[in-house]
């Protein structure tokens, strides 16, 4: 189960389930970003998943490449940055799974525990 802001999400379509890959847990990007109200779309140019807050930052995600390149929207900050994911951003059948932890540099809490993935918006790092 995957529960974003507290709303389960329907994984019925999902090819996968979330999964491990080692240490790391791999869930659907598609589904829990657009689950936190942020865009994702597909740029065929650059072949990579791009995944945008319209407020913090957009992400730039390749397919095979544990690299993410992150472009800040913030005037006063500048949260651009390249980081590497701990395991490398994949497709099965049309869907683009990442690592938990990607969405924690949305400033996310994410957490998996008692078969449960929960992701939620954690404002008070940028406040505090």
């Amino acid at each position: 189960d995957i529960q974003v802001n507290g709303q389960s999400l329907d994984l019925t379509d999902l090819p996968l389930a979330p999964y491990w890959e080692g240490e790391t847990l791999m869930v659907p990007l598609r589904k829990i970003a657009e689950g936190l109200g942020y865009t994702v779309a597909w740029d065929r140019e650059l072949h990579a998943a791009v995944v945008d807050d319209e407020y913090i930052r957009r992400a730039v995600l390749r397919p095979g490449t544990t690299r993410v390149d992150f472009t800040g929207h913030l005037k006063v900050i500048d949260m651009s940055r390249t980081a590497e994911n701990a395991e490398k951003t994949v497709i099965h059948q049309g869907y683009t799974y990442v690592p938990l932890e990607f969405f924690r540099e949305f400033f996310n809490d994410a957490a998996f525990g008692d078969g449960v993935v929960t992701v939620t918006p954690s404002m008070a790092e940028l406040c505090g």
